[in-house]
């Protein structure tokens, strides 16, 4: 029984000691290999691209506080001002079509002022006939009933006729009329951080001989 105890002892005296003698083992680690691509776009975080937005907007109000528009035209038909426009909003530029009213031609209306009825226009214009004054009865519009003495173009021959209407003590009135026609501009704020250069406002206009001009944006359109 003393020798079972003795070699049992002995057995792990031997074992403890095999162990101490044994090297560290060391943790195996894995390795792992991440490639990189170079010139490939990096990746943007969702508030990146809204700050990027928020820079744009800011940019926009730069521009517009500084109370300068570009002014291209004027063009004669709309659908040349729009394809200016297209073009302008292409490459992100806040631009308008804006139309403009012009004076096209201008004259003057010698009349007598409408009378109750038909029949006592036709009786007033019967009398200047006899007085040798070339006349005729308005028949519509808001001088209907009216008598027309004359439509002229120029202020002297209006001048020449009232005249001699006076010496006959006929008192006209004159009513000027106005034709005009629209006519279309381009404008967009001037951005003070990205001016338009040379080359883009030329490439702009697609060969059309017109300039770019600088004005207040609440000032109204260039006089053409």
């Amino acid at each position: 029984m003393r020798w079972i105890f003795i070699s049992l002892l002995v057995l792990n005296l031997a074992y403890l000691g095999y162990e101490f003698t044994q090297p560290e083992k060391v943790a195996q680690q894995q390795a792992v290999e991440v490639q990189s691509v170079s010139g490939a776009a990096s990746i943007q975080l969702l508030s990146e691209v809204s700050g990027l937005r928020k820079r744009a907007k800011d940019s926009n109000k730069v521009s517009s506080k500084s109370g300068l528009c570009w002014a291209v035209g004027p063009y004669k038909v709309e659908l040349d001002a729009k394809h200016l426009y297209a073009r302008m909003t292409a490459i992100d530029l806040n631009a308008k079509v804006v139309a403009q009213s012009v004076l096209v031609k201008e004259e003057f209306w010698v009349y007598l002022p409408p009378l109750a009825n038909k029949k006592q226009a036709i009786r007033k214009l019967k009398e200047l006939q006899k007085r040798k004054v070339d006349s005729f009865v308005i028949t519509e519009g808001e001088l209907a009933n009216g008598i027309s003495l004359g439509l002229f173009s120029q202020q002297d021959s209006v001048d020449r006729l009232l005249a001699s209407l006076k010496k006959k003590k006929i008192t006209p009135k004159v009513k000027k009329l106005q034709r005009t026609r629209d006519q279309f501009w381009v404008t967009t704020p001037v951005n003070t951080q990205f001016e338009l250069d040379e080359k883009t406002k030329k490439r702009l206009l697609d060969g059309r001989k017109l300039e770019w001009q600088q004005i207040r944006c609440d000032s109204g359109l260039p006089a053409s």
